[in-house]
């Protein structure tokens, strides 16, 4: 593989957005670890607990990841795990995933976003809400392939690859 070559490819996710209500931080956390075996991430970091992915976006709020399955099971079960404790937001239709990996996907995201993606500042399992190619979206590192995750808004599917596109002309690529 060259150090230019570049895959992008959709990933089909259901989403869940995840705030802690006022003061309940911890009870949130405990339930979603008795319920997925999952410890939500401290800020700018990632967490894996089965199938599902918690992304920390901001304070007290995560946006939960895991493969598309049946309309709204996630958010029902993810609900009903931490009842008053936390509000719960199905964001599968909300937002494109694209995953950008190979040697030449920090260079292309480096034309699209202001985060320095060089491995000693950011690497495999990081993750930071940040515009990539002027739209708010949240970026994840995957792993050290590398392969990035880039959650971008649904309305403006078109707009974003066509800016993906532009930027990564010159690289050996499948566009999305």
């Amino acid at each position: 593989m060259s150090a230019s070559e570049l895959r992008i490819a959709p990933q089909s996710r259901t989403l869940v957005q995840l705030f802690a209500r006022k003061g309940r931080a911890g009870d949130l956390a405990m339930a979603l670890l008795a319920s997925h075996g999952l410890t939500l991430p401290a800020p700018g970091y990632a967490a894996t607990g089965g199938e599902v992915t918690a992304l920390w976006i901001q304070p007290e709020c995560w946006l939960l990841s895991a493969p598309r399955g049946v309309e709204g099971a996630l958010a029902g079960v993810v609900k009903a795990s931490c009842g008053d404790a936390g509000s719960v937001i199905d964001q599968t239709h909300g937002r494109l995933v694209l995953r950008l990996s190979g040697p030449g996907a920090p260079r292309a995201l480096g034309r699209l976003c202001r985060i320095d993606l060089h491995p000693r500042a950011f690497g495999p399992g990081r993750v930071a809400a940040t515009p990539v190619a002027e739209l708010h979206c949240i970026l994840h590192q995957v792993d050290d392939a590398p392969s990035y995750d880039v959650f971008a808004p649904a309305t403006f599917a078109g707009s974003f690859r066509e800016m993906l596109a532009h930027a990564t002309a010159e690289f050996a690529h499948s566009p999305a």
